[in-house]
């Protein structure tokens, strides 16, 4: 089974026990939180991963990281599972395709949008609203600055590109142009 497919399985096991309990926001908040335990610690990844660390030690590991957290005791059994499991290098996988069903549950999208320089508070609310206009849902952005485009914006929904950046109409224009040859 690819790291993929294992991924999104582990995910719905705990979105339908999220689902199923009403703890769906406590296992994303938990979720996210060993996520950026994980992340911050390579020697925590390693020692939860590495084969040659007997399956006793790495749950004692974790266990004892456990301790220090306060987590729901099924999302903390559902570690334990997937560190018993030798999934814990999917972990981050994990975690994307859990809040994936929980936006598609919650009929929400994700979106990136490129921008020259910081949006104001007034230009991310604006765009949000239209947005939201636009694809009837509501849509949770996440702003990247590339100075690159000049001027403008451009998103990326659901595989989408709206691309309405200075950098683009240049381009257009130097198509266009190149056309009239």
């Amino acid at each position: 089974m690819n790291s993929n497919s294992s991924a999104m399985k582990y995910a719905e096991a705990l979105f339908g026990i999220g689902k199923s309990t009403g703890k769906l926001t406590v296992f994303q908040s938990n979720a996210d939180d060993f996520l950026r335990i994980l992340s911050g610690s390579k020697e925590l990844m390693t020692s939860l991963s590495h084969p040659n660390i007997r399956r006793s030690s790495r749950k004692a590991i974790l266990d004892e990281v456990l301790k220090k957290c306060s987590y729901d005791h099924v999302f903390e059994n559902f570690l334990r599972l997937v560190v018993e499991r030798g999934r814990i290098s999917c972990y981050p996988k994990i975690v994307s395709c859990f809040i994936g069903l929980r936006d598609e549950a919650d009929g929400r999208l994700r979106g990136v949008v490129y921008v020259a320089a910081p949006l104001s508070p007034v230009q991310r609310e604006k765009l949000r609203r239209r947005v939201h206009e636009k694809m009837k849902c509501e849509v949770l952005l996440e702003e990247r600055i590339d100075p690159s485009l000049i001027g403008g914006l451009r998103l990326e929904i659901d595989g989408r590109v709206f691309d309405g950046s200075v950098k683009r109409h240049l381009e257009r224009m130097r198509e266009s142009m190149n056309n009239l040859k």
